[in-house]
């Protein structure tokens, strides 16, 4: 192996590489040197790679485009940036590496994907950096790989022992910087569970949980972090950042700037998964990379421009064991729920199986939730004031009370989404619907589930049960979907019909302030902050393992459980006395 640093004389060519249609172009030239500093030599062979570093510095190489690179020549050399690289070490980021893996993008903006063996780690990791620009000789060009393919390209390059890099040290004016195939948020169900190729998404950031360590199924320990992703539309999918990508991944500056910001990013290098079979999300490891508010990468400037002026700010949610999932709940009927008492039995959880029939007439689907604490807004006049006594707010966004009816053929009750489980349901925001569909207007995207069925973890809604004829519950934890039953489902009168997604290339963004970029954080130097990251246990089946994501999560911020069920008048002192009275029964138990 070989590594230099290119000097190049007053004579060498002039940069940016001419961009011919020509398939070689030649490389500078560079200083005469004995003993370049620069020149790794070890081994044996230490005397004949000093000479071949003199004959190196003082021969012209030719340059290949990566478009042009074919199987079977040996003399090919490259110039090109080091866009992405990652290390491979296979299902557990404690094995050794299995290989060292690139992304390499030439002056002409095309990539190819680049894979170092074990053997020739050592030698040229220290000398390849993300963002350098590299000459690169003595490599091997092959047939890609069939599956997990980064780019699309045919070919692959393969780096060697032998492999000479020479990094460009001159600023090269408009060299690309990121290379990506962006698939549209509503265009990933025909990749779920496939493995040929990694999937490229652009959205804007919703929420952001913290780091937290899993065990997993196997007994590996790794850390999680969970990124609600939405896009134009409002479509939504939740991406799960695993090893040392959750920690890398900058939550609480996302968090930070995006109180006041919209927060863009592209994500590179993922797959989409099933949980269970049906829930779809985003899973990114080691191949998976962001770009957050970058001002140079025109696609994010399209997708601003796209915006409000006025964001709604991301959130910060919690990765926790969710007690409801961990313990187990006596199956109940709908004819036993019935005689759930609302004073008594406020706060108890339980377990039920049934199918959605219909939803429950002259009620909305969402409500104006206040911003400050979700409580339902009261209009006053010209303005809306909060309905929580103390409250000043007088902003709102739409947020979802979706009451759905549902039948196990003992009986039928009323069962309600709020916000955070009508978004895993759905799939979209009640701020997105809101767009399209008034709030007694039932959206095709809520009736599509009338005639599925589900086990939930419930409890009762206890102030507007009392003067009810029948209670009704709140839905804290779809645990298990079962599919569409034979039942005549209700549907809306109208066509769900979405705009496609525009394909102009917008190059002009004068008018649009500056995004705040977020970079990765340094794990080596990093620190681990105890807010930012915990411990956790998960049960032994693996909720985190491949298609395994959603129903261990809380999505709810910490101190604020009771929020949603303000919108029903619940007081949020009653949260504290349903903790006493759920640890006084299992202290009984």
């Amino acid at each position: 192996m070989l590594v230099l640093s290119a000097s190049p004389v007053k004579t060498c060519a002039t940069h940016p590489l001419p961009s011919s249609s020509s398939a070689t172009h030649r490389l500078p030239s560079f200083r005469r040197t004995s003993t370049p500093a620069s020149v790794d030599i070890a081994g044996e062979q230490g005397s004949l790679l000093k000479f071949a570093a003199v004959q190196f510095c003082s021969i012209p190489m030719e340059i290949t485009p990566v478009s042009q690179l074919r199987p079977g020549r040996l003399n090919y050399s490259l110039h090109v940036r080091i866009s992405r690289m990652w290390e491979f070490r296979g299902t557990n980021e404690q094995n050794d590496i299995k290989h060292l893996d690139l992304v390499l993008i030439d002056q002409k903006g095309s990539s190819i994907y680049a894979e170092i063996p074990p053997e020739a780690i050592a030698d040229l990791k220290p000398h390849l950096q993300e963002r350098k620009i590299v000459y690169m000789s003595k490599i091997t060009i092959e047939p890609a790989k069939l599956a997990y393919r980064v780019v699309d390209n045919p070919y692959m390059v393969k780096l060697n022992k032998r492999t000479v890099v020479v990094e460009d040290k001159d600023e090269v004016p408009g060299f690309p910087k990121y290379t990506f195939s962006l698939i549209p948020l509503d265009k990933l169900e025909q990749y779920r569970n496939k493995t040929d190729r990694f999937i490229d998404v652009i959205a804007k950031i919703r929420t952001v949980t913290n780091a937290t360590k899993v065990t997993t199924a196997s007994g590996d320990q790794q850390m999680r972090r969970v990124i609600l992703l939405e896009d134009l539309k409002g479509n939504t999918i939740e991406l799960s950042l695993s090893g040392k990508r959750a920690l890398e991944f900058d939550g609480d500056q996302v968090i930070h700037v995006g109180q006041h910001h919209h927060v863009i990013a592209i994500f590179v290098g993922t797959l989409v998964k099933l949980y269970k079979g049906h829930y779809p999300f985003l899973s990114g490891t080691s191949a998976c990379r962001w770009y957050i508010n970058k001002n140079d990468i025109a696609e994010i400037k399209v997708f601003q421009k796209s915006l409000p002026s006025d964001p709604v700010p991301v959130q910060k949610t919690y990765l926790q064991i969710d007690a409801d999932a961990a313990q187990k709940f006596e199956d109940r009927t709908l004819q036993e729920l019935k005689h759930v008492d609302p004073f008594l039995d406020m706060g108890q959880r339980y377990q039920c199986t049934a199918t959605i029939i219909g939803i429950t007439e002259n009620q909305t689907w969402c409500y104006r939730a206040c911003k400050i604490c979700n409580s339902r807004m009261i209009q006053k006049e010209n303005n809306y004031e909060c309905a929580k006594e103390g409250c000043p707010s007088t902003q709102f966004e739409w947020k979802y009370k979706i009451p759905f009816i549902a039948s196990d053929h003992t009986y039928k009750l009323e069962f309600m989404f709020f916000e955070k489980k009508g978004m895993e349901l759905i799939g979209k925001s009640a701020s997105t619907l809101i767009k399209q569909y008034k709030p007694k207007e039932i959206p095709p995207e809520i009736s599509a589930w009338i005639g599925y069925k589900f086990a939930f973890i419930v409890r009762v809604l206890s102030k507007k049960s009392v003067n009810a004829a029948d209670p009704s519950f709140e839905v804290l934890m779809i645990k298990e979907r079962f599919g569409k039953e034979p039942i005549i489902s209700f549907t809306s009168s109208n066509e769900d019909v979405l705009p496609e997604s525009s394909s102009s290339f917008i190059t002009e963004f004068k008018d649009l302030p500056l995004l705040i970029p977020i970079t990765s954080k340094d794990t080596k130097e990093r620190v681990q902050d105890a807010g930012e990251t915990q411990d956790m246990e998960i049960e032994p089946f693996g909720i985190w393992e491949e298609a395994q994501i959603s129903n261990k999560r809380s999505f709810g911020e910490l101190d604020n459980h009771n929020q949603e069920i303000n919108d029903n008048n619940e007081d949020p002192s009653e949260d504290n006395k349903t903790k006493r009275m759920r640890s006084q029964g299992k202290s009984k138990n």
